[in-house]
């Protein structure tokens, strides 16, 4: 039973709760559907890499250009300027939700995928990212640039991925790359 589809004892009003979240719903579905989409934000570039089976990803904090990515194929640190993958032993802990490589002196990568975790959705420069599924199961990023709202402003929000099975997305600490992961492909956006 819900609250107010009753009369208010002391109102004539009566308000129907489905009508106004239903009216809701399709008025922020029609903002989102409204952002356009794009390969990347003005000042970005945008580099996307085949990886099968992608499980976990994480930027290094000391090297903020570099990131762990974990797969089926191995493990490796991809060079975010270049796109370049160097391949490594394999050293993660899916509990701790952690990984080192000897590229990155043995420094303790958090990293984020299918069991787990998360990295930044905002960056220093007041960029933020936001997953919606309006029309589930596929998944949108929205960028939102300068502290700006999908919801509020969708007009100055851009889509820069659409698609299934997001594993994990975010800022480097930087906030100079972007990384997006499904179950196939690496997307890293970098800023020029």
């Amino acid at each position: 039973m819900r609250l107010f589809n009753k009369k208010n004892l002391n109102s004539n009003v009566n308000y129907n709760t489905d009508e106004i979240e239903n009216n809701n719903r399709r008025a922020v579905c029609e903002k989102l559907e409204n952002i356009p989409n794009v390969d990347a934000p003005v000042g970005w570039n945008r580099i996307e890499i085949a990886v099968g089976g992608l499980m976990y990803v994480g930027f290094s904090e000391v090297d903020t250009k570099k990131i762990i990515c974990i797969s089926s194929q191995g493990q490796s640190v991809i060079n975010c300027e270049t796109g370049e993958v160097n391949f490594c032993d394999e050293n993660y802990d899916e509990l701790e939700l952690t990984a080192i490589a000897e590229e990155l002196e043995s420094e303790i990568i958090h990293i984020a995928g299918i069991g787990g975790g998360g990295l930044r959705h905002f960056s220093i420069n007041g960029d933020i990212l936001v997953s919606v599924a309006p029309q589930y199961p596929i998944e949108k990023i929205i960028f939102q640039p300068n502290y700006k709202s999908c919801f509020t402003q969708p007009e100055d929000c851009l889509c820069i991925y659409k698609g299934y099975e997001i594993r994990a997305y975010g800022f480097s600490k930087c906030g100079n790359y972007i990384v997006i992961c499904d179950s196939a492909d690496l997307i890293i956006f970098k800023r020029v």
